[in-house]
């Protein structure tokens, strides 16, 4: 459940149809995972009642805010946020199909605000990610098309699309979601859910790997795909210290499937480790994770309410704690750690939302909620 940022996406792709909110919100230099050695800037993304801004966190605690930055223009309802060359990136989804750049130094007049679309075509894209190759190409994937577009993340200059309609299902769209690049390889997560039936995982879930200096899908083998033993991939993230790609996978919001829970892609192989966690192990299905290190990660779980939480776990010894206190019950869409590896949870509790930080060697909170006027979505730190 990737992706961030969805308008209470879990609760309301179970009420929905389980995933067919996937398709209009899915949920990470991007730095969603540390912010470098340096105290940074927060930004956060905000929702609510069908309107969107943005909120910004001082550098040090306690923390400051200053909330809607970007006044009556705001932002889309459902936006996620990336980060790259001291740039900031809002990712504006279905409805939107926009991407707007923001220099954090002067965050209220937005550098760049360019579609997603084709050009002259009016079929929505609803981006759902942004990768980086450098300060002048990057690859955006729209859930709602086949290709992959390939733009000037400062300009919008659309540069070129990689088609990858062969590796679609019967409904005849891929659902591409969530990015990584690793040693020059972009892996793309393709969840391939049925649209014809209330975007059930039913299908097997995919991973195609493309060289970054070619944008060529790779052969990995005989094949070109990496095919998940788990479903519906909703959150990717790769850890330097392990070289490993953990992948987050919902399966069919049941820990009664065999699809749900935690996978490994071994970048040196071009395969798939195996679920090497199961969401019954978190005791209910996955969402997004953050990873510290191999012995300090966290994973937000939610039960048979719709409750959510944030459950601490073990890479190495596959130990899982019991989830953080003092986070509320509401919709958790995100998660970041900082330059000190403090964790912040983004909290959309309905009565008390706002950002919740927690000492990642003690799990216990030590500020929280930090009020971002509208509730948060999505939250990174950059260095202007």
């Amino acid at each position: 459940m990737k992706k961030t940022n969805k308008n209470y996406c879990i609760l309301s792709r179970i009420l929905i149809g389980l995933s067919l909110i996937a398709s209009l919100y899915g949920c990470g230099e991007d730095n969603k995972t540390g912010g470098g050695a340096e105290p940074s800037l927060g930004f956060v993304v905000t929702s609510g009642s069908g309107v969107g801004n943005l909120t910004t966190l001082s550098k040090t605690m306690p923390h400051t805010t200053e909330k809607d930055v970007l006044g009556a223009t705001g932002l889309h309802s459902d936006a996620v946020i990336k980060s790259f060359g001291g740039l900031v990136y809002i990712i504006q989804r279905l409805g939107s199909n926009s991407i707007v750049v923001i220099n954090p130094n002067n965050p209220s007049i937005p550098l760049e605000n360019y579609t997603t679309n084709d050009a002259g075509s009016s079929e929505q894209s609803n981006p759902h990610d942004m990768a980086f190759v450098s300060a002048s190409k990057a690859y955006i994937t729209r859930y709602s098309l086949n290709t992959l577009l390939i733009v000037n993340p400062v300009t919008g200059t659309q540069l070129g699309t990689i088609d990858l309609s062969s590796f679609a299902d019967s409904d005849g769209i891929v659902e591409m979601d969530q990015m990584v690049i690793v040693d020059g390889l972009l892996y793309v997560s393709l969840q391939r859910l049925n649209r014809n039936n209330f975007f059930i995982a039913e299908n097997e879930s995919y991973i195609v790997v493309i060289d970054t200096a070619t944008d060529q899908v790779l052969n990995l083998g005989t094949d070109k795909q990496i095919v998940l033993d788990g479903r519906n991939p909703f959150s990717m993230t790769y850890l330097a210290a392990s070289n490993r790609i953990y992948v987050a996978n919902v399966g069919t919001f049941s820990t009664g499937d065999d699809f749900g829970g935690i996978e490994i892609i071994n970048p040196n192989t071009g395969l798939s480790d195996g679920l090497f966690m199961a969401d019954n192990d978190f005791s209910g299905p996955l969402g997004t994770i953050a990873i510290l290190s191999e012995s300090v990660a966290y994973a937000t779980v939610f039960d048979a309410n719709f409750n959510n939480f944030v459950v601490p776990f073990r890479l190495d010894t596959q130990e899982v704690s019991p989830a953080l206190t003092g986070v509320g019950s509401g919709y958790i869409p995100s998660m970041t750690l900082d330059h000190a590896g403090s964790l912040y949870v983004v909290d959309r509790d309905t009565t008390n939302p706002g950002i919740q930080i927690f000492d990642t060697t003690t799990n216990q909170k030590i500020e929280g909620p930090i009020d971002t006027g509208l509730p948060p979505n999505d939250i990174l730190f950059v260095n202007p």
